[in-house]
């Protein structure tokens, strides 16, 4: 039944919402244990981001066509078949085949998930409980996600491939569930064909050309997601250069994954404290810390004080994440109709998607001929100017009083 669905749905998102033991151990297990360059392990975040884009509209008619629960059944099995070719397959070359697996299979549960969850609760009339019932497996998330950090570091001190076993079991208990809730069939006019797929992603774009206070706003997002990215490689590099062990990795991760759930519960107070300004604030303090991990890295060899200025910068910069992931999305969907949001997010993530894509590809050409000190300090500071610009860029059209945008950013006036 529905209910079921229901019920299911939280303990489902739970493994399925991302990759639970990897991510802790990830750069010790592609540098030490597969034997890859940072190059190259740099180089395979970019390709994810980059199947990331190509794999939106696909996914959307490839869900239409086999409908939500096979969605999520075949994006979970695609999941599960990347981390088999994490586990198994030794070159790098068909490495990029498995993290293209996994790009589409998240595509597909990104397309498939909600939609299902709430068709679900429309047929029970329970549509007002869709927050609260997709909330549930995200919160739950992050206390699991940090309980795995901790257990991955100490199954890869154990045996370097047992954390990609254990990745490897989550999408196939995500599977199981999955196959356990009942299909919704999703009525013929809600189908869309291809072409109403392509002016569904595109015909956004018109609304964002018209729009200067989301020119700045997508801007902003494109280059501080490729921020983050850079950040998470960096700091998993730092980590690994100053010989930190696998068991000490799995707790720093731990206490990221609680910092992060941290900031997305604070998100509103900083909101409330920092108003108009927040962008700027959190953009500026998260660079910031960029720089001064790269200062201290080049300043110090002293194991212990490099580890203490990483946790701390690390803390710091997952509590900023934490609430920025909430605080862009609503930027982004503030005073626009319900027709519209959809493809603004759509297009938002596909700006997150091209400014990782694209930093990740620069850092790896250059990550294994600058030590990481320097890499730090080096793109820190060119992010900085670069943020500082799109700052200036966006002071007069995001963040202003309601009364001060026209009609053109206004999209909640015209809706009738």
């Amino acid at each position: 039944s529905m209910q079921r669905n229901i019920k299911l749905f939280p303990i489902y998102k739970l493994f399925s919402y991302d990759i639970l033991f990897y991510y802790a151990i990830s750069m010790l297990y592609l540098t030490i244990t597969k034997g890859f360059s940072l190059s190259q392990v740099a180089l395979l975040s970019s390709i994810y981001s980059a199947a990331a884009i190509i794999s939106q509209i696909p996914a959307s008619i490839i869900a239409d066509k086999i409908g939500l629960r096979t969605s999520m059944i075949v994006g979970n099995i695609l999941t599960m078949i990347w981390s088999l070719f994490y586990l198994t397959i030794p070159t790098f070359s068909i490495i990029i085949i498995g993290e293209l697996f996994c790009a589409f299979g998240f595509a597909l549960k990104g397309v498939s998930e909600s939609p299902f969850l709430y068709a679900s609760l429309k047929k029970l009339n329970k549509v007002s409980e869709f927050a609260k019932t997709e909330g549930k497996g995200s919160s739950l998330y992050f206390v699991v996600e940090a309980v795995a950090s901790i257990a991955a570091g100490y199954l890869y001190f154990i045996n370097p491939y047992l954390p990609m076993i254990f990745t490897a079991t989550c999408p196939l208990v995500a599977t199981i569930l999955a196959f356990y809730m009942k299909p919704i069939k999703v009525s013929t006019k809600d189908i869309k064909t291809t072409k109403e797929r392509f002016n569904e992603t595109f015909g956004g774009f018109k609304f964002i050309f018209k729009s200067k206070r989301l020119h700045g706003l997508l801007i902003f997002a494109c280059v501080f997601y490729g921020v983050l990215s850079l950040s998470n490689l960096y700091i998993k590099t730092f980590l690994t250069n100053i010989n930190v062990p696998s068991t000490v990795f799995g707790y720093i991760f731990a206490i990221a994954s609680v910092a992060s759930a941290l900031g997305s519960m604070v998100q509103d107070k900083i909101e409330k404290k920092h108003r108009n300004k927040t962008l700027t604030t959190i953009s500026i303090t998260y660079i910031t810390s960029f720089i001064l991990i790269g200062i201290f890295a080049l300043l110090f060899n002293n194991y212990y004080v490099l580890v203490t200025i990483g946790v701390i910068v690390f803390i710091v910069q997952s509590l900023i994440k934490g609430a920025y992931r909430i605080i862009i999305k609503e930027y982004v969907s503030r005073y626009t109709t319900t027709s519209i949001r959809s493809k603004l997010m759509s297009i938002y993530y596909l700006a997150e998607s091209f400014g990782s894509a694209t930093l990740m590809f620069v850092a790896s050409r250059t990550i294994d001929l600058i030590p990481i000190g320097a890499s730090y300090c080096f793109f820190g500071l060119s992010l900085f100017i670069i943020m500082i610009l799109i700052l200036n860029y966006m002071n007069s059209r995001v963040g202003l009083n309601p009364a001060s945008y026209g009609k053109s950013d206004r999209m909640d006036l015209q809706e009738k």
